[in-house]
């Protein structure tokens, strides 16, 4: 099997999440000092209840069971995306063009790692612009981004 632990997980329970008509929004495994955790993102057209998350586990659970692809003992989380989503994909950076985002780069650009910002546009070529808080526009590439999350605007609420 290639690709990350994370691209296999998605990869097995992918199927299993649109089986009960919702999407798998993103994987994410992570070590610790004392367990390893497994959180798995699911969003749906209406959102997610808690009722929706319980389903998913119950039919998750078995399934990385059987296929043994983690190694050390872990803590499944299976929840919504929530308001401050990371945003995993490419596709889900476009989805969020004018949105305010929060990342972090793998290598720094101008001495810096972290930015904020409004996302202005994203090109094909998985390069981004953002209006940066400090510095002002910046462009970036997505393969350089370690993570990256929306952040939520409650001013219109």
């Amino acid at each position: 099997m290639a690709g990350t632990i994370e691209d296999r997980i998605h990869d097995l329970v992918s199927p299993l999440v649109e089986s009960l008509g919702l999407s798998l929004w993103g994987v994410r495994f992570r070590t610790g000092a004392k367990h390893a955790r497994l959180q798995i993102y699911i969003d749906g057209p209406e959102g997610v209840s808690a009722d929706a998350c319980a389903d998913a586990t119950r039919l998750i659970s078995p399934a990385l069971d059987a296929a043994d692809l983690i190694g050390p003992a872990y803590i499944l989380e299976v929840s919504s995306p929530g308001l401050d989503r990371i945003l995993f994909t490419l596709e889900q950076l476009k989805a969020s063009t004018g949105s305010q985002i929060r990342l972090e780069l793998r290598l720094p650009m101008e001495g810096r790692k972290r930015f904020e910002g409004r996302l202005q546009e994203v090109g094909e070529d998985g390069t981004f612009r953002l209006e940066d808080k400090q510095d002002g526009l910046k462009e970036m590439a997505f393969s350089n981004v370690a993570s990256c999350r929306i952040v939520p605007d409650f001013s219109a609420r």
